[in-house]
């Protein structure tokens, strides 16, 4: 009986050193691989919206909403995003802002990002 015992408390603790091991595993590298390639998905998009909207500013010398990037023909999002991001954009004169937000609201897993006419992404890991 006490050979069980000794067992059962040996497995025990190898199996809470396995979780906490893999807990700091799954943390260290910013999450799990489908948050992962969740993010570099929503990081292109941005990239198409920001591309988009470098050429209607070559055509038309302004920046554009995302409504306008859209009957312009110069893009074309899946609606609903697969990944259950929204995108919109801030215009203005000088420049432009298009930020992806999660619909289900602000998480670890969904961070908020933007992009903006430096063409560098912010936000996300």
């Amino acid at each position: 009986m006490r050979i069980v015992v000794s067992l059962l408390f040996t497995v025990a603790i190898g199996m809470g050193v396995y979780a906490l091991y893999m807990k700091t595993t799954v943390s260290s590298t910013g999450g799990h691989p489908v948050s992962a390639i969740s993010t570099t998905h929503v990081k292109m998009q941005l990239l198409q919206i920001a591309q988009a909207e470098r050429a209607y500013n070559a055509q038309n010398g302004s920046y554009a909403t995302i409504d306008q990037l859209a009957s312009s023909g110069s893009l074309t999002l899946a609606t609903p995003d697969p990944d259950g991001y929204s995108y919109s954009v801030d215009a203005s004169p000088a420049g432009f802002t298009a930020t992806a937000r999660h619909m289900a609201g602000e998480s670890g897993d969904a961070p908020t990002m933007s992009i903006d006419q430096n063409m560098q992404v912010e936000g996300g890991n």
